[in-house]
């Protein structure tokens, strides 16, 4: 696997929390900011480290919108696996939104809520889910 070296990835901002949530002190993070505050880079890397370090966790994006989805926190996902230089170990797809990690099975699952059915069921194969993101949490209200 590849040497990840955080330094270059987590902003100052946020490498305090990384070392807490590192040492497992939270259930739960509210996380406040403005645009280019890098809160999704942040988070969409504590999930890639979750995954790699919990082999039956899984995720749920959620963004309020279907059509917000793909260029918002699937493309971020996308960027941070390149970044963390694990794309070969991952496997990204747009039907169903998803995208797995090929050494486990494990998923990162993509859903709106506009649609309320389509959040009924999520087959994840294996595991459970540990982390679940609600992307501007706001326009859930």
């Amino acid at each position: 696997m590849t040497e990840i070296r955080l330094s270059g990835l987590i902003a100052p901002s946020f490498r305090r929390l990384h070392k807490e949530l590192k040492a497992e002190k939270f259930d739960e993070i509210w996380l406040k900011g403005g645009r280019g505050s890098t809160k999704s880079t942040f988070v969409s890397i504590q999930i890639i480290l979750g995954l790699l370090k919990d082999s039956e966790a899984n995720a749920v994006v959620t963004r309020r919108y279907q059509n917000e989805l793909r260029d918002t926190v699937y493309g971020q996902f996308e960027w941070t696996i390149a970044k963390m230089g694990l794309g070969n170990y991952f496997k990204f797809q747009v039907a169903p939104m998803q995208i797995i990690y090929i050494p486990t099975g494990q998923k990162i699952v993509f859903k709106a809520a506009d649609n309320p059915l389509k959040m009924k069921s999520i087959n994840l194969g294996r595991g459970y889910i540990k982390y679940a993101w609600f992307e501007e949490v706001d326009q859930f209200a």
